[in-house]
């Protein structure tokens, strides 16, 4: 084989393979079942350009190129801004083998019935990274997030929102300015750290705090209430075995709870 040949090989293969992700394909079940995931749902590290994205569209109405790089900012957890500016710069991102099959993706599960009983319920995901929020159970909003670096993670744990603030700044990290670091549609979890809009470059950008896009850190504000359950997990599949746990915790079950009152209160 010709030398240069085998070294634009090389390059190319460094650049290109296709991964199926753990989550992928888990929440496009209606039941939220897992088991029966689909074989097309898979990523390939790779470029792609405005040209593809439009033929894309073409073939699925619901896939304007817009709309396709909203699909690439989830799976990249990375802004839309960012991705726009990867496809303009021929940068290697994670792109669907088969945008079709993942328009409507989530890693999350559609349904928990763990946290069935609950009105409502936020689950963080470490390593996907991604958050969702749920009524008795059923998953009703989601979107791709930022949790902290690995010299700032934020802790894994059983939280409630504690307090909401709508125009919340940072008292710990200036802006490029040197002013105080706006953080919107805040939801305050434990000590400083906050669910709020910010900047997501990449799925562990943030100083602890968990970033969400704009728009879905506005309708997380407005949908929370103080006293909403938060769990945080390191890896999509703790999930059940975290909740698991929990069974007999009074923030996830309050019935349980409200059960174990009445009867010391009987005795």
């Amino acid at each position: 084989m010709n030398a240069r040949i085998f070294y634009v090989l090389m390059i190319v293969s460094s650049f290109l393979y296709t991964v199926t992700w753990p989550g992928l394909g888990a929440a496009n079940d209606a039941d939220g079942n897992s088991s029966s995931r689909k074989s097309n749902m898979t990523w390939t590290q790779r470029v792609i350009n405005d040209q593809e994205l439009e033929v894309i569209s073409q073939r699925d109405m619901d896939l304007s190129p817009s709309a396709s790089r909203r699909l690439l900012a989830k799976l990249n957890a990375r802004d839309f801004d960012y991705i726009a500016q990867d496809i303009r710069d021929g940068k290697p991102i994670r792109v669907p083998n088969d945008f079709t099959a993942l328009k409507s993706w989530t890693p999350l599960d559609k349904y928990i019935s763990d946290v069935a009983d609950l009105p409502k319920f936020i689950l963080i995901v470490k390593d996907v990274p991604y958050i969702g929020w749920y009524e008795r159970g059923k998953l009703v909003g989601d979107t791709y997030i930022c949790v902290g670096k690995a010299t700032s993670t934020t802790a894994a744990g059983l939280y409630t929102v504690e307090e909401k603030d709508l125009n919340h700044v940072s008292r710990s990290y200036p802006n490029a300015y040197g002013e105080p670091a706006p953080m919107p549609w805040a939801l305050r979890i434990y000590g400083t750290v906050w669910i709020h809009a910010g900047d997501i470059m990449n799925g562990h950008c943030s100083h602890g705090c968990v970033n969400l896009p704009m728009f879905s850190a506005m309708a997380l504000f407005d949908w929370a209430t103080t006293g909403t359950p938060v769990l945080v997990v390191d890896s999509l599949g703790a999930v059940p075995s975290v909740l698991a746990e929990n069974r007999s915790n009074c923030t996830l079950h309050a019935l349980v709870c409200s059960s174990v009152g009445r009867v010391a209160a009987g005795s």
